[in-house]
């Protein structure tokens, strides 16, 4: 049987960003059970609020959160190095987890395809550099990235450092994310967005393409471009409302 050639590849895009817990690996289970064991010893009521928190808002760092949690939820502010203590128990609870968690749908297909293109990709994560490196190597995806690049630095600081260090422009370059974060640092770096997510549930502004599969945008023959971030999805929003 012959393949099925991807339609935008390689002319469409110089280079894929990929936000990872979501998009490349199934975690985002393990990070919510993570956060919540991390609070557990104060109560059902605390972890359960973490827990919801996590799940709402997937996309902000634990350096964000930590804090937000200790000063809303256990009325404690904690210094910055008592946040990255914090963030270390975290990823003690949270690594194997992550590593043994399965990569999502066609998401090795799709990275080959990119490697024989010839189109770079750069992960862009919430997730602490270090951790990131730690888990992409042991999951066995590092040959397949060109950059791993994680928190604390901002996703939109690392998307600009990259387009700046490799002179690509952003509106030929693609991001994939599964959370706001991931549309908003899109959008404000000028970079076309394709969510990945349940296409009847999903977080972002209406006219946004989203899969559930990463193959249903990348291997589809009729698969149309996404939006452009900032002019045609505000047009789009525009006609919806």
């Amino acid at each position: 049987m012959t393949p099925v050639s991807p339609v935008h590849f390689p002319s469409q895009y110089s280079c894929v960003f990929f936000d990872f817990d979501g998009v490349i690996a199934d975690s985002v289970d393990a990070k919510i059970s993570a956060f919540g064991q991390l609070y557990a010893a104060f109560g059902d009521d605390v972890r359960q609020a973490v827990e919801d928190y996590q799940r709402a808002v997937p996309g902000e760092t634990r350096f964000e959160k930590i804090p937000r949690f200790h000063t809303e939820l256990l009325d404690v502010d904690l210094s910055p190095a008592e946040v990255q203590q914090w963030s270390d128990r975290l990823s003690d609870i949270v690594m194997e987890e992550v590593i043994k968690s399965a990569i999502m749908p066609a998401v090795h297909d799709v990275l080959a395809m990119l490697v024989r293109q010839k189109i770079p990709a750069h992960v862009v994560s919430g997730t602490p550099q270090d951790e990131l490196e730690i888990i992409v190597q042991r999951k066995g995806l590092a040959p397949f990235f060109q950059t791993l690049r994680g928190s604390p630095e901002g996703k939109s600081s690392i998307v600009r450092s990259i387009l700046a260090r490799d002179g690509h422009a952003a509106s030929r370059c693609l991001l994939i994310g599964d959370a706001m974060s991931d549309y908003n640092c899109a959008e404000t770096c000028g970079l076309d967005f394709l969510g990945r997510a349940d296409p009847a549930r999903h977080p972002f502004p209406a006219g946004t393409m989203v899969v559930e599969q990463l193959g249903a945008y990348f291997f589809a023959e009729d698969a149309p471009k996404p939006p452009k971030t900032l002019s045609e999805n505000a047009n789009l929003r525009r006609k919806a409302s």
